[in-house]
C-alpha cells in the first residue's frame, strides 16, 4: 500500500506542478500580450496626436495666411482711394466687402486658436470695419453738403449784372450833372429826370442781389462748417485706428510665427 500511495502523491504533485506552471505561463502570456497592447495603444495615440498636431498647424497657416490677404486687400483699397483723393461708393463696396472677408476668417482663426492670434485678428477686423462705417458716414455728410450748397447756389451772376448795372447808371448820373454845371444850371433841375429814378432801381437791385448772395454765402459756410468739424471727428478716428492696427498687426505677426514655431500638439 505504500509503495502505491508514494507513487500517487509525487505523480499528484507533478500534475499540480504542471498545472501551476501552465497557469504562471498563461498569465505571463496574457501580461506580456496586454502590456504589448498598451504599447501599440500608446503608440497608436501618439501618432494621432502627431498627425492632429500636423494637421491643426495646417489648418491655422491656411487661415492667417487668408486672413492676411483680405488684410492686403483692404490696404490696396485704401490706398488706392487715398491717391486718387476722390472717395466714391464703389471703392467703399470693395472696402466693406474685402473687410466682411477679414471678419469671417477672424471667425475661422477663432475656432483654431490660440488665444492671443484670435484677439489680435479680431482688433485688426474691429478698427477696419470701423474704418468702413466711418468711411461710409464721410461720404453721406459730403454729399449732404454738396447737396445743400446746390440748393442754395450763390447768385454770382446776378451780383455781377446788378453791380454793372450800378455802375453805368451813376456813370450817366455823373455825366449829366457834369453837363448841367457846364451849362450854368443847377442840379434841382435834375428833380423828376428819368436817369434818377433808374439810378435809385439799380441800387435797390444790387441791394437785393448782395443780400440773396450774402445769405447763400452763410448758409453755404455753415453747412460747410458743419461739415469739416464732423470730418475733422472722422479723420481723428481713422488716424487712431491706423496707428492702432500698426500695433495689432506686429502682435498678430509675432503671436502667429510663435503658434507656427511650436512643435505641433493637441489642444
Amino acid at each position: 500500500m505504500k509503495d502505491f500511495v508514494i507513487p500517487l502523491v509525487i505523480a499528484v504533485i507533478g500534475l499540480a506542478a504542471t498545472g501551476l506552471g501552465a497557469l504562471v505561463g498563461a498569465r505571463a502570456t496574457r501580461f506580456g500580450a496586454e502590456r504589448n497592447a498598451e504599447t501599440v495603444r500608446r503608440q497608436v495615440q501618439d501618432q494621432a496626436a502627431v498627425e492632429h498636431g500636423h494637421w491643426l498647424r495646417q489648418q491655422r497657416l491656411n487661415t492667417y495666411e487668408s486672413f492676411l490677404e483680405a488684410w492686403d486687400e483692404c490696404l490696396r483699397i485704401t490706398q488706392a482711394s487715398a491717391a486718387v483723393h476722390d472717395p466714391d461708393s464703389t471703392g467703399l463696396e470693395d472696402l466693406r466687402e474685402a473687410a466682411g472677408r477679414m471678419a469671417e476668417r477672424a471667425r475661422r482663426i477663432a475656432l483654431l486658436g490660440p488665444e492671443e492670434v484670435t484677439r489680435t485678428a479680431e482688433e485688426l477686423t474691429a478698427t477696419m470695419q470701423e474704418d468702413v462705417a466711418v468711411s461710409t458716414r464721410f461720404i453721406e455728410v459730403a454729399q449732404a453738403a454738396t447737396a445743400a450748397v446746390d440748393s442754395r447756389a450763390v447768385p454770382a451772376d446776378a451780383v455781377a449784372d446788378a453791380t454793372e448795372e450800378y455802375r453805368q447808371r451813376t456813370g450817366q448820373l455823373g455825366e449829366l450833372m457834369r453837363s448841367y454845371r457846364d451849362q450854368g444850371r443847377s442840379l434841382r433841375d435834375l428833380d423828376g429826370h428819368p436817369l434818377l429814378g433808374e439810378v435809385v432801381r439799380s441800387i435797390e437791385q444790387y441791394r437785393h442781389a448782395s443780400r440773396e448772395a450774402r445769405g447763400a454765402l452763410e448758409e453755404n459756410l455753415a453747412h460747410l462748417s458743419g461739415t469739416v468739424e464732423e470730418a475733422s471727428a472722422m479723420v481723428d478716428v481713422l488716424t487712431r485706428n491706423k496707428q492702432a492696427r500698426e500695433l495689432s498687426r506686429e502682435r498678430f505677426t509675432s503671436a502667429v510665427r510663435q503658434t507656427l514655431g511650436t512643435p505641433p500638439m493637441t489642444e
